[in-house]
């Protein structure tokens, strides 16, 4: 029978995760015969190969592959997706990662708006499940995240696509070359939305509940900061005009201050129409995806946001490495 969905997974020292992950998979309403899971160990140093070896025994669609050498100009995370592609057979590549967790519904809810031609790259929506203040802002910070790329999307304006659950079409994916004949990018999924957006296919992202992911938050802001600091480097690729709208983040508060010396009332206008938009946004998110537990986090999360965007740069601008998976980029 002919193969929908190749599931693409790079695994990295994911043994507290690798399970869950494909314990969701094994759950998705979706014929077994018409879709495939390829899971790529990569170099892991913990029991993440075993783990799946064990847990796929049983199960033919399930197949497990040892990354060791690389292609092209690839390594990581990139370098395991594009060895895991020359061995996937379904016409739909899906993409997660590890430590996700998927919705039943996952499959359908993805492959289903490539039936309009022309559709190249969808990206699905993802969650956070967190416990502290901190895990809660990040939860916040993703859907609200998420809620603007898919306002741009709406408006054909490329912005960029999220790995841990993404879907191309194979067609799509050969026209670039694959991952194997692409530069290497610590940001390889924006790397590949931006290829197949350049040569003419359409794009989308869908926000909704049948194609939620569910990841866990960065556990302190060391490792928020790394993950920023490699966010950095696709957000610097964007064009002119989403560098502007990220610049003026960096400048609200400052701005606001001054002109407050001058015209307090209007700074009180200004911040007063914002924080009410996004909260009034916000609480379409958080109702949607039926999210209320995070309702408490909505006041603190506009001095997070101004506040991240001013650190994002700080650690940025710091002669330091991007550190991913225990590896070490430029």
């Amino acid at each position: 029978m002919k193969i929908d969905a190749s599931i693409l997974i790079a695994a990295r020292n994911e043994e507290d995760t690798i399970l869950s992950c494909l314990q969701s998979i094994e759950r998705l309403q979706y014929p077994p015969d018409r879709y495939e899971v390829l899971i790529g160990n990569d170099q892991s140093e913990d029991k993440t190969g075993s783990l799946v070896g064990d847990f796929i025994k049983d199960k033919p669609h399930f197949r497990l592959f040892t990354i060791i050498g690389r292609v092209g100009q690839q390594a990581g995370k990139a370098n395991v997706l594009a060895q895991l592609a020359q061995h996937a057979r379904g016409r739909i590549l899906l993409f997660t990662d590890a430590d996700c967790e998927v919705a039943p519904g996952w499959i359908d809810g993805m492959i289903k708006p490539f039936e309009q031609p022309g559709i190249g790259i969808l990206t699905g929506c993802t969650q956070i499940m967190g416990q502290n203040w901190f895990q809660r802002l990040q939860a916040v910070d993703w859907f609200y995240g998420q809620f603007l790329i898919k306002q741009f999307a709406d408006l054909t304006i490329p912005v960029t696509a999220m790995g841990n659950n993404m879907a191309v079409r194979r067609t799509a994916y050969d026209a670039v070359g694959g991952y194997e004949n692409l530069p290497f990018s610590v940001v390889e999924d924006y790397q590949l939305f931006r290829e197949v957006v350049q040569r003419g296919f359409l794009f989308g992202h869908l926000f909704n509940r049948d194609v939620l992911a569910t990841t866990r938050p960065l556990p302190n802001w060391k490792s928020w900061l790394q993950q920023r600091k490699r966010w950095m480097v696709g957000a610097l690729q964007l064009p002119v005009y989403f560098i502007l709208l990220f610049l003026l983040q960096l400048v609200y508060y400052p701005f606001l201050i001054a002109l407050a010396f001058g015209s307090p009332a209007l700074a009180a206008t200004i911040w007063i129409i914002k924080f009410v938009t996004q909260t009034v946004q916000l609480l379409w998110i958080l109702n949607r995806f039926r999210r209320w537990d995070l309702l408490t986090s909505l006041a603190g999360y506009e001095f997070y946001l101004h506040i991240g965007y001013l650190i994002t740069l700080i650690y940025y601008l710091l002669p330091t490495k991007v550190v991913w998976k225990g590896r070490t980029y430029p």
